[in-house]
């Protein structure tokens, strides 16, 4: 019996009216139908896995269900009669990584219901404003829920994008400063990270689109006009994701040039080292011949002369250098 309790789904209940709030784990959704006498009721599945018990408790096409459990679905919106079914992404980091989660939010009369993966999500700030009646929750329906729900994932894709902006700017310091070998490494991590973002987030152009122009009957007046705002502001985070990705490029021509010019410098100065030695080896070698009559050779202070005739041809040779500003 244990085992058998152990695989029902984890449902937990949140259902509110303007005075009245009700929070509680049920282990079926038929359970859940049973409620009455409120608002809004909010349904939070813990795994896909349930997708079959809600298909028949609620009567809803199989479809919408059968794409919720593909691993590889992106963002999707299914628009029936009676219901809407829209298939979105949670972000996590973890681990130094990305992490994606796949999430279905329906919406059917007063009900909402959100199957998840795992457990844990992005919706404690809303469940808190409803259990303290902060904000219109109490006030407006199960489509303002719904709006408040894609709301808060959108949302969190904001904090996650500023923390790989910030990795940017310091990687941009690292490869003025030092131009290490493993900052592209990590430049080219975070590339990954933003296109992963791209990937994610660009479906949700599509799909807020088609619940706008499709699911109007779904929503009120006022809710409508936030979705507007939630499309809007899709936008303007992948606009975000544009300029990081620019400056990502940006990042990698600045380490190679960096490189470049460090490399330009070791260069020159073992050209210059190499320039000085040029004429120093050729009195090292004039004077190492084996030639017998060579007067210099039998002069008392002939060693000491050539010794600083090389210092002050060395010492005239990096003045001019200088002067020049090749060093």
């Amino acid at each position: 019996m244990a085992e058998e309790a152990e695989e029902k789904p984890r449902i937990t209940v949140i259902a509110y009216s303007r005075d009245d709030f009700l929070s509680r784990k049920v282990s079926s959704m038929r359970e859940v139908l049973e409620i009455e006498g409120y608002d809004v009721v909010w349904a939070n599945v813990d795994t896909v896995e349930a997708v079959t018990e809600i298909m028949e408790a609620l009567n809803i096409h199989d479809r919408p269900m059968k794409v919720l459990r593909r691993a590889s679905t992106h963002a999707r919106v299914f628009v029936f009669p009676d219901y809407l079914f829209l298939i979105l992404h949670q972000v996590y980091e973890i681990d130094g990584g990305l992490k994606r989660e796949r999430i279905g939010l329906l919406l059917k009369d007063n009900l909402v219901v959100t199957v998840q993966e795992i457990p844990g999500d992005v919706f404690d700030p809303i469940r808190e404003s409803i259990r303290e009646g902060e904000g219109l929750f109490r006030e407006r329906g199960a489509d303002y829920l719904l709006f408040a729900l894609l709301e808060a994932i959108v949302e969190n894709y904001v904090p996650i994008i500023e923390r790989i902006s910030s990795k940017m700017e310091s990687l941009e310091a690292q490869i003025l400063s030092k131009g290490e070998k493993g900052v592209l490494h990590r430049i080219h991590g975070l590339r990954r990270e933003i296109l992963f973002m791209r990937r994610t987030i660009f479906p949700l152009l599509e799909a807020f689109r088609k619940l706008e122009l499709e699911g109007e009957r779904f929503f009120t007046e006022e809710t409508q006009s936030y979705m507007g705002e939630l499309h809007d502001h899709v936008l303007e985070v992948l606009e975000i994701l544009e300029g990081q990705r620019e400056l990502a490029n940006s990042l990698v021509e600045l380490y190679y040039s960096t490189i470049s010019m460090k490399t330009n410098d070791i260069i020159r100065i073992l050209t210059v080292v190499s320039t000085i030695f040029i004429p120093l080896t050729f009195i090292t070698g004039l004077y190492g011949m084996n030639f017998r009559y060579m007067p210099e050779l039998y002069w008392h202070y002939g060693y000491p002369a050539v010794l600083l005739v090389m210092l002050t041809i060395a010492i005239g040779m990096l003045l001019y250098f200088r002067e020049k500003g090749w060093i």
